[in-house]
């Protein structure tokens, strides 16, 4: 491969992995502000909530993204195109089996119509799936490195992507305390599932930004 041509392919490659990023951090923005806009509009309990509301298309389209990218990402590894590709799964699963309406009555809800409050566990489990997929490449994939000396951009990163990863994992863990136990107390009125939706996305999009040495990157 020539020169110019390595160059190219790698600036593709950390091109797309900025772009996960950003995807992912602006997801709660985009449907929470847009949320906003619409007449008459509330604050969902959930990003996911946001399927039911004017956002839906943004909802979908954005996560159809961050599945297909992750899917056609290809790592050093086949570790890494694995956990790629399932997290790309994880993540359209979530948006085939849309999260309960949480009405008065059972409603047909995604392509395959299943009932709401079935759909809305299935949804769930693609949605822990998802963030602990992505929590395990910022821990475990992210921070390996050539042999060699460690550089201080690289012990920087890797900290950075630890962090992420738990933040994750522990995000997940508090989404589904709340979805079990908290659902109807008062501590629901201040949205908390949305809030640790919205940390966990955040946490997978720093992660990926800095794999794209976006920051702390190697002179």
């Amino acid at each position: 491969m020539s020169m110019d041509k390595n160059r190219s392919f790698i600036v593709s490659f950390l091109t797309m992995r900025r772009l996960i990023g950003v995807l992912g951090i602006s997801l709660p923005i985009i449907v929470v502000i847009g949320g906003f806009l619409q007449s008459g509009s509330v604050l969902q309990g959930s990003i996911s909530g946001y399927y039911y509301t004017n956002m839906r298309d943004f909802f979908v389209g954005l996560l159809c993204v961050v599945s297909l990218f992750l899917m056609s990402y290809r790592g050093y590894e086949e570790i890494d195109d694995l956990i790629g590709n399932l997290s790309g799964i994880f993540a359209l699963g979530v948006v085939v089996f849309p999260t309960s309406m949480y009405c008065d009555q059972v409603v047909k809800v995604g392509i395959f119509l299943l009932d709401d409050n079935i759909s809305e566990y299935i949804h769930l489990t693609f949605g822990a799936l998802f963030f602990f997929s992505l929590s395990f490449n910022s821990i475990f994939l992210f921070t390996r490195r050539h042999p060699g000396v460690l550089g201080r951009e690289k012990r920087r990163r890797n900290l950075i992507y630890r962090l992420c990863g738990i933040v994750m994992i522990l995000s997940i863990l508090c989404i589904a305390i709340c979805t079990l136990f908290l659902r109807d107390t008062y501590i629901s009125k201040f949205y908390p599932v949305l809030i640790f939706e919205s940390i966990a996305l955040f946490a997978f999009g720093i992660s990926w930004l800095v794999k794209g040495h976006t920051l702390f990157k190697d002179r």
